[in-house]
C-alpha cells in the first residue's frame, strides 16, 4: 500500500530528475526563452522538497524553517509559470505574479505561524499549486496546439481532469477529516495530494520538454532558411517555395512569376559610405521591398545584393505592374545611414510560365537572371520581362 514516505520520496526523486533535465536544456537551448526560469524553479522546489522531508523526519519540525521551506516551494511555481508564460510569447499580467506573492507569504505564515495547522498548510499549498498548475498547463496546452503537439495537448488536458478529481477529493477529505499530524501521518488527504503532485510534475517537466526540443528544432530550421542580415528567408527557402509554387500550378493550370531584383551599383555604395553602410542599405531594402509585396507574394534575399520575389499574378500585365510598384517603393523610399540619406534603385528582371513549360527551379531561376543582366544592360532601374523556353512575354 502506498504512504505518504514513500510517495515523498518518488517527488522528490522526480524533481531531482526533473531538474536535471531542464538544466541540459537550459544549458543546450538558452535562445529558448523560459528555459532558464525552469531550471531554477525546479532546483528551487527540489531544494524545498529535501528540506521539508528532512524536517519531518525528526518528528515535529521548528515552524519558521518550515515557513521558509514552504514558502521556498511555493516560489519555485511562480518562476515556473513565468517561465512557461515566456515560452508561450504570451505574458501574464504582473498583478497575478502579485497575486501569487501575497497567497504565498500569507498563507503559508498564517497556517505556520499564527494557527500552525498541518491541515491548512496543505490547504494553502494546494491553492497555490492549483492556481499555478492551471497556469501552467493552460499556457503548455495553448504551446502544443501553435505548434502542432496534439499528443501534449490530450496529455495536458488528462492532469487537468485528474488534477480537478483528486482536488475534490482533497477538500472532501479535509472538511470530513480537517486535522493532519504531519506529512508523514497515515492521511488519506496526503497520499491524494502527492499522488495529484505527482502526476502534475511528471506532466508538465516532461511535457515542457518535448515542446522546448520542438521548439528547438522549428527554430534550427527557421535559422537555416533564414538570411540573418534582413531577416527574409534566404536562398534555400526561395528554392523550396518556388518548388511548392511549380507543383501549385501544374496541378491548377495556373501561372507562375517569379523576379530578381538588385541594387544598382551597389559597390559604389560600399566604395564610398563603408560595407557597414551597404549592410544597412540591404536591411532597408528588405524592409521596403517587404512592404512593397503582397501578402500571397514571397519575398527572399538569395545573395549579396541579390533579392528574389513569387508574385502572385494573373498575367504578364499584372507582373509588370507588380514589379515596377516595387521598384518605385524602393525608388522613392532613400536608405538613412548616419543621417545621411542614400539613393537606392533596383534593376529588376522577371518571368512568367505555365505550367506546361514543365519547368524546374534553375532553368525558372536562369531566365529570371538573363532578364535581370538585360535590365542593368539596358539602363538599370527598370524592369524586364524575359522569356522561359519558347514562351515569349512582352514587357
Amino acid at each position: 500500500m502506498l504512504d505518504t514516505k514513500t510517495l515523498s520520496t518518488a517527488l522528490i526523486l522526480i524533481l531531482i530528475i526533473g531538474s536535471g533535465l531542464h538544466l541540459v536544456n537550459w544549458r543546450m537551448h538558452r535562445d529558448n526563452p523560459g528555459a532558464k526560469w525552469w531550471a531554477l524553479g525546479l532546483c528551487v522546489q527540489t531544494c524545498a522538497a529535501i528540506a521539508t522531508a528532512l524536517a519531518n523526519a525528526g518528528g515535529t519540525p521548528f515552524m519558521p524553517l518550515l515557513m521558509i521551506f514552504n514558502s521556498l516551494a511555493l516560489a519555485g511555481m511562480v518562476m515556473l509559470v513565468y517561465g512557461t508564460a515566456c515560452f508561450s510569447g504570451h505574458a501574464l499580467p504582473r498583478s497575478i505574479y502579485a497575486a501569487l506573492g501575497v497567497l504565498i507569504v500569507m498563507g503559508i505564515g498564517w497556517a505556520t505561524l499564527i494557527e500552525p495547522s498541518a491541515s491548512a498548510r496543505l490547504g494553502v499549498f494546494g491553492l497555490v499549486q492549483f492556481l499555478s498548475n492551471s497556469l501552467i498547463l493552460s499556457r503548455l496546452g495553448y504551446i502544443a496546439r501553435r505548434d502542432g503537439a496534439m499528443g501534449v495537448v490530450v496529455l495536458a488536458a488528462s492532469v487537468v481532469s485528474l488534477f480537478v478529481l483528486m482536488g475534490s477529493l482533497i477538500t472532501w477529505q479535509l472538511v470530513s477529516q480537517p486535522e493532519i499530524a504531519g506529512l508523514y501521518a497515515n492521511s488519506n488527504v496526503l497520499v491524494l495530494a502527492l499522488l495529484t503532485l505527482i502526476a502534475c510534475k511528471t506532466t508538465m517537466i516532461f511535457g515542457y520538454l518535448l515542446l522546448s526540443s520542438g521548439y528547438s528544432q522549428a527554430r534550427l530550421e527557421q535559422l537555416a532558411l533564414s538570411d540573418p542580415l534582413t531577416g527574409l528567408p534566404n536562398r534555400r527557402a526561395f528554392e523550396r517555395a518556388v518548388i511548392q509554387r511549380l507543383e501549385s500550378v501544374r496541378k491548377t493550370d495556373r501561372l507562375i512569376a517569379l523576379a530578381i531584383f538588385d541594387v544598382d551599383h551597389f559597390k559604389q555604395i560600399n566604395d564610398t559610405h563603408g560595407h557597414d553602410a551597404g549592410d544597412a542599405v540591404l536591411r532597408h531594402l528588405g524592409r521596403v521591398a517587404s512592404a512593397a509585396v503582397r501578402p500571397h507574394d514571397f519575398l527572399a534575399r538569395v545573395g549579396g545584393e541579390e533579392f528574389a520575389v513569387i508574385f502572385d499574378v494573373e498575367d504578364a500585365a499584372e507582373l509588370v505592374t507588380a514589379a515596377n510598384r516595387l521598384r518605385l517603393a524602393i525608388e522613392i523610399n532613400h536608405a538613412r545611414v548616419n543621417e545621411t540619406g542614400i539613393a537606392v534603385t533596383v534593376s529588376v528582371g522577371a518571368v512568367l510560365a505555365r505550367s506546361e513549360t514543365g519547368l524546374d527551379f534553375s532553368s525558372l531561376y536562369r531566365a529570371a537572371d538573363q532578364a535581370l543582366y538585360s535590365a542593368k544592360g539596358t539602363g538599370r532601374n527598370r524592369v524586364v520581362v524575359g522569356e522561359v523556353e519558347s514562351m515569349s512575354l512582352a514587357a
